[in-house]
């Protein structure tokens, strides 16, 4: 089986729809800030796009488009404690070990080791979906996170796509 493009396949549905063609993100003010602090110093959070959450908490959709809600989980959440909500990926493996996609575990052990100076108290999971809300991805949903980042004296964000 050939590979699908997926960007190609889905830009051509949505300008068959009338839509106008994908433009991809481009950054000409974004300025580099080289990180100068020692890990073994540094506060460390953890966030990851998999539809991550705790079983008690409200499940993200499966299925939803342009999510823009995600949910803190304390960093002493045993992992059989969470659960993932997403249609668009195959997590069989990730709901055996959510370390796969949200390596909560590994930043623990990485905190006890002294390889990081102390794991945030606070993980994000976000349930994104399909997003087509770039704007509001950047303006919202990040810059709320980013806020409390800093409140927190979070260094570093440690992001897992998924």
């Amino acid at each position: 089986m050939k590979p699908v493009s997926y960007v190609s396949v889905l830009d051509s549905y949505y300008q068959s729809s009338g839509f106008p063609p994908y433009a991809w993100s481009v950054f000409k003010t974004t300025t580099w800030t080289p990180f100068e602090k020692r890990l073994d110093q540094a506060k460390v959070a953890l966030l990851c796009s998999s539809g991550i959450s705790r079983r008690d908490q409200e499940p993200f959709d499966p299925l939803s488009r342009s999510n823009l809600s995600y949910r803190r989980i304390p960093k002493d959440t045993p992992a059989q404690d969470l659960v993932i909500n997403y249609a668009y990926y195959d997590h069989s493996d990730a709901d055996k070990d959510p370390n796969i996609v949200f390596p909560i575990d590994r930043f623990r052990e990485l905190e006890q080791e002294g390889f990081i100076g102390e794991f945030a108290e606070t993980c994000y999971g976000l349930g994104m979906g399909r997003m087509y809300k770039r704007t509001a991805l950047q303006t919202q949903l990040a810059a709320e996170i980013a806020r409390e980042l800093k409140v927190t004296g979070v260094d570093v964000l440690f992001c897992v796509p998924a």
